[in-house]
């Protein structure tokens, strides 16, 4: 049943790909930029507005990931939308042609970008191990083949390194790369088969 997330996957692209088709190149390297940032924020930052969360609320232990990543990059998303709308009131112009060819390079670039972050961001989701009929399994590659969900985990790691790093002490020189042993999806597999087995045990 890996069809049933590849399906999810494509209908999230070509949702993107016919809102954002005919916005013009402009319009489009901007979302771009946004988009791309928003994910890049909330995946360097999700981790510790999660753990302050746990603090006040530990037993929604499942669910702070999830909603953590999704609401900083909402709110990154729109912060960066009203700046970029208020520095650029003018729509730059350029011939017809290139402006529609451009317009939808941006907007297959945006959708793959939402599809990648999408992807990585179901692995926190509060589901079973395996869930969507089975189609989510972490140790296959998703879509088709393309993983979009390690792609982004790549990007991110190697973000981490440079213009995205927190910093880190002199005796911990990992501790500012994401996910530097690659352990993000099989961390997140095993948390999501201990709360199915806890969810089952107290269905019975």
């Amino acid at each position: 049943m890996t069809i049933v997330i590849s399906a999810l996957f494509l209908l999230v692209f070509l949702v993107v790909l016919a809102t954002l088709g005919n916005e013009g190149m402009w319009s489009n390297a901007i979302v771009l930029f946004n988009v791309v940032t928003a994910a890049l924020v909330a995946t360097n930052f999700w981790e510790p507005i999660v753990a302050a969360c746990m603090k006040s609320a530990p037993s929604y232990v499942y669910l702070w990931d999830f909603l953590a990543l999704w609401g900083l990059f909402a709110a990154t998303y729109v912060v960066l939308r009203l700046a970029t709308d208020n520095v650029s009131r003018v729509r730059v112009r350029f011939p017809k042609l290139a402006d529609m060819i451009g317009s939808y390079v941006f907007a297959l670039i945006i959708g793959w970008a939402l599809v990648c972050f999408l992807a990585m961001t179901l692995h926190t989701a509060p589901l079973s191990r395996n869930f969507l009929f089975g189609g989510f399994q972490p140790e296959q590659s998703q879509f088709f083949g393309l993983a979009p969900d390690r792609q982004w985990l790549g990007f991110m790691q190697k973000q981490s390194m440079g213009s995205f790093s927190r910093g880190a002490p002199a005796d911990q020189p990992e501790a500012h790369v994401f996910d530097p042993r690659g352990e993000f999806m099989i961390k997140y597999a095993t948390r999501r088969g201990v709360m199915e087995k806890g969810v089952t045990v107290l269905a019975k």
